[in-house]
């Protein structure tokens, strides 16, 4: 019997020994690279009442299905992004182009620096978006090595602007089918020959 318990403790004790120098000497993953795919964020609007609204976007985030925060870029690096939504009416403009890891989302936010009411008469109104923010709530998912696009319709005229001047619009986000980032193929230079063949 006492062997058999002192077997065993030499067992542990050799195997402590050797996870203790497994994990020193780094033999284990470290530099795993994680699956992205290619999301792209746009934002149109439906027709209106108004002259002019324009709204100053200055970050863009998405949330994950893991509640997780992941701030994404403007399109050539800008700060902010000002909008005309009206300008937008039957088209889109893109706000972002990104990687990100893939998986599932359920929520971009637009935080809004200012936002200004043109009415046909020429007057204006200096808006307030409450809380700075708009959420929109939309469950996409980002495949690897593919792109998602997701378009932002804000459909908003004078009815979505209340008394004490708060912009409240109504947010409608669809998620076009992604596609697959296949690389462009290179042109193909003839070769001697071919010039040859061309020439005759």
């Amino acid at each position: 019997m006492k062997k058999l318990v002192f077997y065993f403790i030499a067992a542990v004790g050799v195997i402590t020994i050797v996870l203790v120098a497994f994990f020193a000497l780094g033999n284990f993953p470290t530099n795993i690279a994680a699956a992205t795919g290619t999301l792209i964020v746009s934002i149109t609007d439906a027709p209106v009442d108004l002259s002019k609204l324009e709204v100053t976007i200055d970050s863009l985030e998405v949330q994950s299905q893991s509640d997780s925060w992941t701030n994404i870029p403007f399109i050539d690096g800008v700060q902010s992004v000002r909008v005309d939504l009206l300008s937008l009416q039957s088209i889109s403009q893109d706000l972002s182009t990104t990687q990100l890891p893939a998986g599932n989302y359920t929520k971009i936010r637009l935080h809004i620096r200012d936002a200004t009411a043109t009415y046909e008469d020429g007057t204006t109104d200096i808006l307030n978006v409450p809380s700075d923010k708009i959420d929109v709530i939309i469950h996409f998912e980002i495949e690897e090595n593919a792109t998602t696009n997701v378009l932002i319709d804000m459909s908003a005229d004078s009815a979505s602007i209340s008394n004490s001047h708060n912009l409240k619009p109504v947010l409608k986000a669809t998620v076009v089918p992604s596609t697959l980032n296949t690389p462009t193929p290179s042109p193909t230079v003839p070769t001697e020959t071919e010039k040859q063949i061309v020439r005759n």
